[in-house]
């Protein structure tokens, strides 16, 4: 399914809430046609995905997927990709118990807290890397385009925790259901705001980010 030639991004969204077409359309008004990504908790290379899109239109970029069963799929499906079989941990790297919860895959975390309210299988001790260092590792430095990030619980505490330095991601999607929409979004907006972000818009439990220097060319 190609969708008709006037839909400028075809007719299909892989995201949960048409995240991907949204963010096609800012970088779109941003003049960056194929922009880098890093996605992380990316769960499935296609299903959910708020990054399926943007490799169907050639962008490439960086998964991080710490559940070793789920990663496979990316290796197949996006070989072009940087696909990395690790957590993401707000100050430190090292290893780190990852729970296993009853039911979807999807909302295994890191967060004992969280995991505990959906039921507790098994726990597994996974490496782990603060963002930083899989920018530094993988990406030479230069943060991608766009950061989705979907991590459980622990969103909030790695956006705060990460150094975007003078060249930030231009975009940022970022879970704020967490542990209540108001409560997760009021911080997660606030964090955003000190890093010189401004809430672009809402898809559904997601929050979408701009930086602060491109808001005259996308609002």
């Amino acid at each position: 399914m190609t969708g008709h030639p006037h839909q400028w991004f075809g007719g299909r969204t892989y995201a949960q809430h048409g995240d991907d077409l949204a963010v096609l359309n800012i970088f779109k008004r941003l003049g960056v046609e194929r922009p880098s990504y890093l996605d992380v908790g990316a769960y499935h290379p296609f299903d959910l995905s708020n990054t399926a899109l943007l490799y169907e239109r050639g962008s490439r970029g960086i998964n991080v997927e710490p559940n070793e069963a789920l990663l496979g799929a990316f290796v197949k499906a996006r070989p072009d990709d940087i696909n990395l079989c690790v957590g993401v941990a707000p100050e430190k790297c090292g290893p780190l118990l990852f729970h296993h919860v009853a039911g979807d895959p999807g909302r295994n975390s890191f967060d004992p807290a969280v995991a505990a309210t959906l039921g507790i299988v098994r726990s597994v001790c996974v490496p782990v890397m603060t963002l930083n260092a899989i920018v530094a590792q993988h990406a030479a430095g230069r943060w991608p385009d766009l950061l989705s990030i979907d991590i459980e619980g622990l969103d909030v505490a790695v956006l705060r925790g990460a150094d975007f330095g003078d060249l930030p991601p231009r975009v940022v999607i970022a879970e704020a259901q967490a542990t209540g929409a108001a409560h997760a979004g009021g911080d997660l907006g606030a964090v955003m705001a000190a890093k010189g972000y401004f809430l672009h818009s809402w898809a559904g439990s997601n929050m979408i980010f701009a930086r602060e220097a491109d808001r005259a060319r996308i609002r």
